[in-house]
């Protein structure tokens, strides 16, 4: 039988190659992981009505970390744009910081989004590029 009637797949030559010389940075099980639900903390000392319209499930928020936060040593940030939003919660960052800091990289998504008078309430998904 022909490798293809066997359900085989037929490699190109040259991809293969290139691919074993490393030539090609390609990396098929490059995955995000879930890692972390929570409310962000901090929106109540944001001035975020200006935001408001853009912050959708859609967006993406960028973590920052602030090692020398007086705060708080395992300091989040979230960003919107140029924008700080708040922070991971004080009880759930140490993890992350600490993979931030050995260079992991992670970014968040709004699972949800209300305002209680003036204070807006942002619940987030945390994912690790990996």
């Amino acid at each position: 039988m022909i490798p293809e009637e066997q359900g085989l797949i037929k490699v190109n030559s040259g991809l293969l190659s290139a691919l074993s010389r490393g030539q090609l940075n390609i990396n098929v099980f490059q995955k995000e992981i879930l890692v972390l639900e929570c409310m962000v903390a901090g929106t109540s000392f944001r001035k975020l009505d200006s935001i408001d319209a853009d912050l959708a499930a859609t967006v993406k928020l960028d973590l920052k970390r602030e090692s020398r936060n007086e705060f708080d040593k395992f300091a989040v940030a979230l960003y919107y744009k140029a924008v700080k939003v708040g922070y991971i919660p004080k009880d759930k960052n140490e993890v992350i910081a600490r993979l931030m800091d050995a260079g992991k990289s992670f970014y968040a998504t709004i699972a949800a989004k209300d305002w209680e008078g003036t204070w807006l309430r942002l619940d987030i998904k945390i994912y690790i590029k990996d």
